[in-house]
């Protein structure tokens, strides 16, 4: 294992073959920016890892024992939202892949894709983009469009609905605190209170991590 810095993306693999662990640690370790700082080898551990080492990425087997990457997908963005899942697979069609996404995950590559495509999209997800890396982008952009929905619609559910109406909000371009308290009828500091609400069970640090978390899911759109 490398040594971690500030600037270092911190990741646990989580997949059930070792071999496949050991290519993955070597691989993503070949770039000074990243740290590999666990394995795990089925959805329990996986959880178990996140939780302990609070990594920024998890790269994701779907099919695991004990509850699988779709499971842990769920817990993990349940308990820690600030860690991005990025899926792993053999099948671009398995509905597991979907499930997770619309869980919550940030991105997708084949096992059979172009392994160093896997350091790129480490990089980006930690940086919160969403990643498809798909054979056949247009069969599957009627998925992509009921994902994109379903995934703002389900964006953090540990909000109650008026934290979640006011992030939308603030995540819209050029909105203010005084503009989203107008639109709401409440006080600026009925919002201020709340953005604190919301930074605290999300573990953002700052209302920009807070934003650019929001616009990740979706939120900020169509207003």
């Amino acid at each position: 294992m490398t040594e971690s810095t500030e600037n270092t993306i911190r990741v646990v693999i989580a997949d059930d073959h070792a071999f496949t662990r050991y290519g993955l640690r070597v691989l993503l370790e070949s770039d000074p920016g990243i740290t590999v700082v666990a394995e795990a080898c089925d959805g329990r551990e996986a959880v178990t890892r996140v939780l302990e080492f609070q990594p920024d990425v998890v790269v994701m087997d779907v099919r695991m024992p004990n509850g699988g990457g779709l499971q842990a997908t769920k817990e993990i963005r349940r308990s820690r939202p600030g860690t991005r899942v990025l899926v792993h697979s053999e099948y671009e069609a398995d509905p597991n892949v979907m499930a997770a996404m619309r869980a919550g995950a940030s991105g997708f590559l084949m096992k059979a894709g172009d392994v160093t495509q896997i350091i790129r999209a480490v990089r980006d997800v930690a940086a919160g983009a969403w990643i498809f890396h798909l054979s056949d982008t247009a069969r599957m952009r009627p998925w992509f469009d009921e994902l994109r929905t379903a995934r703002r619609d389900g964006a953090f559910p540990q909000l109650t609905a008026r934290e979640r109406e006011i992030l939308n909000l603030l995540a819209a371009p050029r909105q203010t605190t005084a503009g989203a308290a107008a639109r709401l009828g409440i006080s600026t500091k009925r919002v201020e209170n709340a953005l604190t609400d919301i930074k605290t069970k999300l573990g953002a640090v700052d209302r920009a991590e807070l934003i650019a978390m929001a616009r990740a899911a979706g939120l900020g759109t169509g207003l």
